[in-house]
């Protein structure tokens, strides 16, 4: 069973780390009625996380041999980084550098990003992970801040089964060269359920749900949000999510997504603000 928890942590370790948001305070200004104009910039904001999250986990995955596939290259950049790797008792760093040139989807980026993580072996088995950018510019935006997550596992002998909680709070400050900014932060939680075919261990079910919240905030007033208000589940055998419900924000325009009984299949209700439902394929 400690095998399977080390197989599917990769994939739990960025799962919808992409979702993205802005920590509310008294400065936070009053969500507009208005439409966003920030629509081009929003979307440098999510190919920024994707990106980001992608390599860091492709990174991990190589150097930490936590991963599915320990040792596997870099992905689309591994030709212009360079991984420094050090490990102190429990604790491992990896320094992953931009070199001069380096570009993802034709765009130049550098800069730093620092990965750490511990893993604590005991009854109540947790894995911490602190990533941190450093001096990072993508496509002229300078990007700063950072994810800490906390991973957790408990197995039952009895029916060999796993149950994991993959708790994940990001915090991410993007600047544009015209003075724009945005700052979003997310908190998500994955909880994943594993139940092994004792006759046949490499046979298994498992299924996830996937809960909680997320808000960028750019500095004109524009407003993204993202809520889950009913837990979206994931099932092995099955492409598309299979139940849920996830509403989207642009200001005070609001779309929700409803995907359905459990049933698998590609077909989702798209409910508007004013309450027009559609259905969709996904």
């Amino acid at each position: 069973m400690k095998q399977q928890v080390i197989v599917f942590l990769s994939s739990l370790f960025f799962l919808n780390l992409m979702l993205t948001s802005c920590q509310d305070d008294d400065n936070t200004p009053e969500t507009p009625t208005n439409q966003v104009t920030t629509a081009t910039q929003y979307k440098d904001v999510e190919t920024i996380n994707s990106e980001i999250n992608a390599l860091v986990e492709n990174v991990f995955n190589a150097e930490s041999g936590f991963g599915r596939n320990p040792g596997a290259s870099v992905n689309k950049v591994s030709n212009c980084v360079i991984i420094n790797t050090e490990a102190v008792e429990n604790t491992q760093s990896i320094v992953i550098t931009f070199e001069d040139g380096c570009e993802i989807n034709g765009e130049a980026i550098s800069g730093q990003i620092r990965i750490t993580f511990e893993v604590i072996l005991n009854t109540a088995s947790t894995i911490d992970m602190i990533y941190s950018l450093e001096n990072v510019t993508y496509k002229d935006i300078a990007i700063s801040g950072g994810a800490t997550s906390t991973f957790s596992f408990e197995s039952n002998t009895q029916n060999d089964s796993l149950t994991s909680n993959f708790g994940i709070n990001s915090s991410l400050v993007f600047a544009w060269t015209n003075g724009l900014t945005a700052t979003s932060e997310s908190n998500l939680v994955n909880e994943t359920f594993i139940v092994t075919n004792t006759d046949v261990p490499s046979d298994f079910e498992f299924y996830t749900l996937n809960s909680g919240t997320s808000r960028t905030t750019f500095s004109n007033g524009d407003v993204y949000a993202v809520e889950i208000t009913t837990p979206l589940r994931n099932e092995k055998n099955c492409a598309y999510t299979v139940s849920g419900r996830v509403a989207t924000s642009q200001n005070s325009e609001t779309t929700t997504l409803d995907f359905g009984d459990g049933t698998c299949d590609n077909i989702a209700t798209q409910i508007n603000s004013d309450g027009t439902e559609t259905t969709i394929e996904l």
